[in-house]
Parts: structure tokens; C-alpha cells; sequence
């Protein structure tokens, strides 16, 4: 219907997003926030993962990697290669991608940047209370302590202790009896106590420094068959490639004594350096044996190359490269960058409020904290003070981001 005066208005494009040629890739981030960018479908999987460096001032990103949930709900790494829409077409159940930890270190102390720490000790968090690393009460009820420290800071800045009761302290299912469970949290407060005192930072790297001594830590594994037909799991770690049969034996194929990884169909095969016979694995199909290959080929470089050092003097002067040119649309779709992060938090805030009265989003950071109450992200960005010409600028990088910041507790019934 045509306004009266003969007016016209502007089309905005802002938000118009075309499925034939980009796409909203949903980026859940291991503080359970989530950014959102809108990719050009030849973006590949390395410019999404250095678009969220970027949002998240991360420059070791060496470390990290992007994975989703394919059709049979099994994670996969995205190919950072590849497009990766054409790789959420094929092979996933939902837009959503993941950010993680994909290559692991031996000692806490290479990782060289305090976010890269954080995000590494969001990640091992998450593996201890998912149970993809196993624990023992006792190292369970220590990693709870200092997790709390970590993210509530020293226990007498609050009335009392009771909303430990309330959060997720330990692996899920694993307790199943209350007055246990009831008894592990107590001691829990008690460490809680202990640890007064101790920066979140500090408690955050004593935590890196008791999973990594854990067995399983840095482990991924898949489901195989060895060559009698016995089931087990095959996967890599840090010192090479493990083999967990059922009866316990777990033999480790060390990454020098690898002189070749290859796969043929269903089979993934090691050949092993003086040796002529060549050890096979019957995976699922052909796709996952392939993709057992692709992921465990690069490790030996990894792991047996020194971690390359970040030259610091006040601030990290190495260039940072980043192939955001062409993952920001720029043509008739429009572009926009949207967060939903811990990275919106406002330096001054006021009951979710800054001075001036706008709206902020303050995802929590805290895994721990089961009660996580935030606002709606506006459209284009929920940080107030990001205009939009900013949001899309290929080089822009916050200078206000809050990374960490300690979490509240539960309120109080």
C-alpha cells in the first residue's frame, strides 16, 4: 500500500538473511553463552573459528576448534578447511557449532595468555561434570572446591554457603544417594574456605594442574573392532594412540614409534616404525574411519613440536591475521554480528543496567551456576557501547570485554 504524501521509506537490509547465500552460524561458547555471525556460505571452518578468536581477544587459538552434533548425535570437529555450511548441510542436526579445546597440553604453564587459561579450564570443567573424565570422590570433591573459589570468589562475601547446594558441583549421575551427596557438598564448603584468598586465576590454573594429572585427560576415543572382531576403543592423547579393550588392557602406541597413519574404507591402520606388520581397526564406515585419520594425523606435530611463544610487552605486537574480509557479508543481505556473551558486561552495571539506562546482556560464565538469568541480546550487538559500523569492521577488536568475572551466587529461595 503506498504512503500518502507519496513518501518513501528506505528499505533496511540489516537483518534480511538469505539461506541461499549465507548463513547464521549459532557459535556455542564454553561459558554456555553464544555469538552469532552471518557467514557467507564460502566462509570455511578456520574464518568462523577466528572470527570468535577475535570476539573472544584469543590469540592461541591453535588449541581450540569448532564441532557439532552430526545426525547420529556424535561430535565432530568441523574441517577447518572447508566451507562450513556445506559441511552443517551434510552432516548436522542443528546450525548450532561448538568451540572447544581440541589439542591438549602436557603443562598448564604453555598456555601463555590468561584468557587461553580461562577458556582451558572451562573446557577440562565441563569434561569433569559431563564425565568424559573420570574422577574419584575424593578428586571430585577438590576440583569442586577450587572451582568454587574460582568462580563465586572468597566464601564470606555472601550471607552463607547454601547456594552450593544448589549448583553443579559433581559429575551428573554421580551421586545418586541425598545424604551423600548432601555430605560431599559440605566438604566442599569447607575447601571453599580454604581456598580464601586465592585470585580466581590461581584457582582456575591449581585446577588445569589436578585434571592434567588425571587418567583420560586429553583423550578422545571412538568405537572400533580390532582384527578377532572384540570391540574397544581407539583414540589419541597426548603420548600417541591408545587402544581400551574391555578387559582393561589399554596398550599405547607411542606418536616416534608411528611412522604412518592411514584408513581404506572401514579401516584405519597404524604402521609402526621398525616393524613390518601394519596394525588395523575396523571402525563403523568408511566416513568415520576417514574422519578418525583426518583428526589424529596432525597430532604428532602438536605434540612433539615446542608451543610456539607470543612475544609480550605490555600488549601481544604479533600481527594477528584474521580472514574476516570475507566472512562479514557486504552486499545486498546486509551483515550483522550478535553476542550473547560474558563479553557484554558492562564495567558499571546497575541490576543489569549501565549509568546511562541501556540494556546489557551478562550471560553467567559459571557452569556451576545452574539458575543463569540473562537478558535478550538487541539484534546487532548487546553491547551497548559496540555501534553497528563497529561490529562489522573485519578488524575490530573490543577493548571493554569483561572475559572473566566472578559469578553470583544462586539466589536464595
Amino acid at each position: 500500500m503506498p504512503l500518502p504524501f507519496g513518501l518513501k521509506l528506505k528499505r533496511t537490509r540489516r537483518y534480511t538473511v538469505s539461506s541461499k547465500s549465507c548463513l547464521v552460524a549459532r557459535i556455542h561458547l564454553l561459558d554456555n553463552g553464544f555469538l552469532e555471525f552471518t557467514l557467507s556460505v564460502e566462509s570455511t571452518g578456520q574464518e568462523c573459528l577466528e572470527a570468535v578468536a577475535q570476539r573472544l581477544e584469543l590469540r592461541e587459538i591453535t588449541y581450540f576448534s569448532l564441532w557439532f552434533y552430526n545426525k547420529q548425535n556424535q561430535s565432530r570437529w568441523v574441517d577447518l578447511e572447508k566451507p562450513i555450511k556445506k559441511q552443517l548441510d551434510k552432516y548436522s542436526i542443528e546450525p548450532t557449532v561448538y568451540f572447544g579445546v581440541v589439542l591438549y597440553v602436557p603443562n598448564a604453564t604453555q598456555l601463555q595468555q590468561e584468557i587461553t587459561k580461562y577458556q582451558y579450564y572451562l573446557q577440562l570443567k565441563k569434561d569433569i561434570l559431563e564425565g568424559r573424565i573420570p574422577c574419584t570422590l575424593e578428586e571430585g570433591i577438590q576440583l569442586a572446591g577450587l572451582a568454587a573459589q574460582a568462580d563465586f570468589g572468597d566464601f564470606d562475601q555472601y550471607e552463607s554457603q547454601d547456594f552450593l547446594y544448589k549448583c553443579d558441583l559433581f559429575p551428573v549421575n554421580w551421586i545418586q544417594d541425598e545424604r551423600m551427596l548432601q555430605e560431599a557438598t559440605q566438604k566442599v564448603a569447607l575447601l571453599h574456605q580454604k581456598f580464601r584468598g586465592f585470585m580466581s586465576s590461581e584457582a582456575e590454573l591449581l585446577y588445569l594442574q589436578e585434571v592434567m594429572k588425571m587418567e583420560g585427560y586429553g583423550h578422545e576415543s571412538y568405537t572400533a573392532k580390532d582384527s578377532q572382531g572384540n570391540d574397544l576403543l581407539i583414540g589419541a592423547c597426548l603420548e600417541g594412540i591408545f587402544v581400551k579393550h574391555k578387559n582393561g588392557r589399554s596398550p599405547v602406541f607411542k606418536w616416534n614409534d608411528i611412522s604412518n597413519m592411514s584408513h581404506n574404507k572401514s579401516f584405519f591402520a597404524l604402521e609402526l616404525t621398525n616393524k613390518e606388520e601394519t596394525i588395523q581397526f575396523q571402525t563403523e564406515d568408511m566416513e568415520t574411519s576417514k574422519y578418525i585419520w583426518r583428526m589424529c594425523v596432525p597430532k604428532p606435530q602438536h605434540y612433539l613440536m615446542p608451543p610456539p611463544q607470543l612475544h609480550y610487552n605490555g600488549h601481544y605486537t604479533e600481527p594477528y591475521k584474521s580472514s574476516q574480509d570475507n566472512l562479514y557479508m557486504n552486499n545486498q543481505n546486509g551483515c550483522f554480528c550478535r553476542s550473547q556473551t560474558s563479553l557484554d558486561r558492562a564495567p558499571h552495571e546497575y541490576n543489569g543496567r549501565m549509568r546511562n539506562g541501556s540494556v546489557y546482556s551478562a550471560h553467567s560464565t559459571n557452569s556451576l551456576n545452574n539458575m543463569q538469568h540473562f537478558m535478550q541480546a538487541s539484534p546487532m550487538s548487546s553491547n551497548p557501547s559496540i555501534t553497528g559500523s563497529d561490529v562489522v569492521r573485519p578488524d575490530y577488536i573490543p577493548t571493554n570485554s569483561v572475559w572473566r568475572h566472578q559469578s553470583t551466587a544462586p539466589l536464595q529461595s
